[in-house]
């Protein structure tokens, strides 16, 4: 008898990598508007403004937080190009791709970069960390708070420390973080806060996000040469947009303008998701990604599953879990997907042939996703020759979910 594809009655699989996210419907039906002109007040004053206002209580900042059409790169490198000029030195925290994609960008600004390397899925040693920086005396420290290729929280707050005591500034990319992971952006001293818009924020994909400080908007400032970006170059929208009482320069109740045109349909998703976040509060949505995820843990656990990082830093917005012997982790993603509609992802660079990756973001920091990807992992794993004690998994998930 022909196996049943249980996939066939979905029109797409459900998304449970660590992003793009599952779109909560009042954020689907943002999109669903009449085009509007990005420059005219009826967008610049009754959407964009709104929605940096409140994004500000997102990232738990003072700051201005600026919104721009691309990806939690673009907001990685325009944060780089605003502040870094050629022979500053950066001391940048390696612990896995994204840490490597930040050095990389450094490199490209021409950053005299020194490189902190972490053990894949290890702790991050603070003493070495802080003798290292004392020993560069660095102008930039960049870390990346939630490492999504390994499934690891890094402690951004004592980072901070470290940075504050050293005069430097400091750079946090939360991409896999923010709206998801308590994320202090003003009490931990981040001066520059860079994400993207499709992970835990759950809007969609193609908008980037920088929290700026008054520290990096002096050192854009004091900068010797212009940014070598025009459309990325963070202190224009201090000089063309951001109104003087907010610290910018342009005169309150004046003509201002957005120094490169933005999405209005992926703004009116941006803040339609802001205002979920903030409806559920902060307190509450941090709080159920950390059940979900120790659900998630759980039920991998029940099944034989190991995580791949160490237990102490675990993420609540990625598991990265280590495949069983002589399982192929893309074996995985290819039979969830095709046969009961689950899309998860493998793991990336190094461990991409012995890792697994599942997001909890958003809203599938639920039961009603997580528990539906442990039935199909299990199911999967079986099909391909691993045998674990039949719903023991999400037995484990709905007892963590309980508790």
């Amino acid at each position: 008898m022909t196996a049943l594809n249980w996939a066939q009655c979905q029109t797409r699989p459900i998304l449970m990598i660590p992003g793009p996210t599952e779109l909560p419907f009042p954020v689907i039906q943002a999109m669903n508007q009449p085009p509007s002109i990005q420059y005219d007040k009826s967008f610049d004053e009754v959407v964009l403004e709104p929605t940096v206002l409140a994004l500000r209580d997102v990232f738990q900042t003072r700051g201005e937080v600026i919104i721009m059409p691309g990806s939690g790169r673009t907001a990685l490198e325009a944060a780089a190009v605003s502040v870094i000029e050629p022979g500053d030195r950066v001391l940048v925290v390696v612990a896995g791709v994204f840490g490597t994609l930040m050095r990389e960008i450094m490199l490209r600004v021409g950053a005299e970069v020194t490189e902190l390397t972490v053990e894949l899925g290890a702790r991050l040693d603070l003493p070495r960390l802080a003798a290292e920086v004392d020993r560069v005396r660095p102008k930039a420290i960049t870390l990346v708070h939630n490492e999504t290729s390994t499934g690891t929280t890094y402690p951004a707050a004592d980072v901070g420390k470290i940075a504050r005591q050293a005069g430097a500034l400091f750079m946090l990319d939360t991409v896999s973080a923010i709206a998801g992971i308590d994320v202090r952006t003003d009490e931990w001293g981040v001066d520059l806060n860079m994400t993207g818009s499709q992970k835990c924020l759950a809007a969609p994909l193609g908008m980037s996000l920088v929290s700026v400080t008054d520290r990096a908007w002096d050192a854009m400032e004091r900068r010797k040469h212009k940014a070598s970006s025009l459309v990325y170059d963070l202190l224009r929208w201090k000089e063309h947009w951001i109104p003087a009482s907010r610290g910018g320069q342009v005169p309150d109740g004046a003509p201002r303008r957005q120094p490169v045109s933005i999405p209005t349909h992926l703004t009116a998703a941006m803040n339609v998701a802001t205002k979920l976040i903030l409806d559920e509060g902060l307190p509450h949505r941090f709080r159920r990604h950390e059940v979900a995820a120790r659900a998630l843990r759980a039920g991998a656990a029940a099944m034989g599953l190991e995580m791949f990082s160490d237990a102490a830093i675990l993420s609540n917005t990625v598991s990265c879990i280590k495949t069983p012997k002589g399982i192929e982790p893309s074996a995985v993603v290819t039979r969830m997907r095709d046969q009961y509609g689950i899309l998860i992802g493998t793991g990336l660079d190094r461990i991409r042939t012995s890792t697994l990756r599942i997001g909890t973001m958003g809203i599938t920091a639920s039961p009603q996703y997580v528990l539906p990807t442990l039935g199909a992992l299990e199911l999967a794993l079986r099909d391909l020759g691993y045998k674990s004690e039949p719903g023991a998994g999400v037995a484990a998930a709905q007892r963590a979910f309980a508790a």
